[in-house]
């Protein structure tokens, strides 16, 4: 709540202190008059695309061996009982205060190489959002993993791209995806991965199969139904006076303002989200057969409903 605070008053500041941050302009600068490295003064995107990814790998590189060091280990400790780390004569405080630091570095030579590739900085780069849009992208990838954040970031920017071209509601959807994680499956996208590693490694995957193949319809039923209510909503409330109630969804062309439609999306989110509720009992009763066969081999392994 510190770092959020410290951060909000930096972003205030941007607004406050116009000479110093450029106000809601911000700061811009030209690259190409930097002092040249190498020869390469980082004119054209491609050079400074492979300024970013030697950087990206350097930085992930040094954080992995940082995890790996008896420092990294007492880090891990903290978290999970500061107490008992002061019983064994370690300071919790200031093993945060430097991982603390640690993390301020690499967040330096991330917004260093932000200011390079966008040869702009302003006031969006300051608040909460960005901050809360890196807190999304490691709890959709897994905060429990090393590779959790790095996979939630490619996706999350993968999807920024994408639905922006296809929904003006983009965000809700990255909203939405962020709640189901966090209640479904905490451990994100890599700790769903893990989950059925172990599975497959041992060859017990087949028996999850069945389940899986009974509830996927399901799923998808209530996916589509979600989707249709949000841009059924969005069209009808937000751009029917403007641009009419008539839209594309899915390929079809069909009239917001009209029952049908309406009807079609709920009946499809609530019938599949009823038969996911019915049929998700199979699913982990799969699991309880994979445990057991797992068990035996002294590999027990968790179960998606946990």
């Amino acid at each position: 709540m510190i770092s959020l605070g410290l951060g909000e008053l930096v972003s205030s500041s941007s607004f406050i202190l116009r000479s110093f941050f450029g106000g809601e302009e911000g700061i811009t600068t030209n690259r190409t008059k930097l002092a040249p490295f190498f020869g390469h003064k980082f004119g054209p995107q491609i050079e400074v695309y492979y300024l970013v990814a030697v950087w990206c790998f350097f930085c992930i590189a040094a954080m992995y061996a940082l995890t790996r060091t008896p420092f990294g280990r007492m880090c891990n400790a903290v978290r999970e009982n500061g107490e008992r780390v002061e019983y064994v004569g370690y300071s919790a405080q200031t093993i945060r205060f430097i991982a603390f630091s640690f993390s301020s570095l690499f967040a330096g030579i991330a917004g260093g190489l932000t200011a390079v590739n966008f040869e702009i900085m302003n006031a969006q780069q300051l608040g909460a959002q960005q901050s809360a849009l890196v807190l999304l992208m490691s709890y959709i990838g897994g905060v429990g993993y090393f590779a959790g954040p790095i996979v939630g970031a490619i996706v999350i920017t993968f999807l920024q791209i994408s639905l922006s071209d296809f929904t003006d509601v983009w965000q809700l959807y990255l909203g939405l995806l962020f709640i189901g994680f966090v209640m479904f499956a905490p451990g994100g996208i890599v700790g769903w991965f893990m989950l059925h590693r172990d599975a497959t490694l041992k060859r017990e995957l087949w028996r999850l199969a069945p389940a899986y193949t009974m509830v996927a319809p399901a799923l998808a039923a209530s996916f589509i139904g979600a989707v249709m209510l949000i841009e059924l909503a969005e069209r009808e409330l937000a751009l029917a006076r403007s641009e009419g109630s008539a839209m594309r969804l899915f390929g079809f062309a069909v009239d917001a303002g009209s029952l049908a439609p309406w009807s079609i999306a709920l009946v499809s989110f609530c019938g599949g989200v009823g038969v996911t509720w019915l049929l998700w009992p199979k699913v982990t009763d799969a699991w309880c057969a994979v445990n057991v066969r797992l068990i035996a081999r002294g590999q027990a392994w968790a179960s998606p409903s946990r």
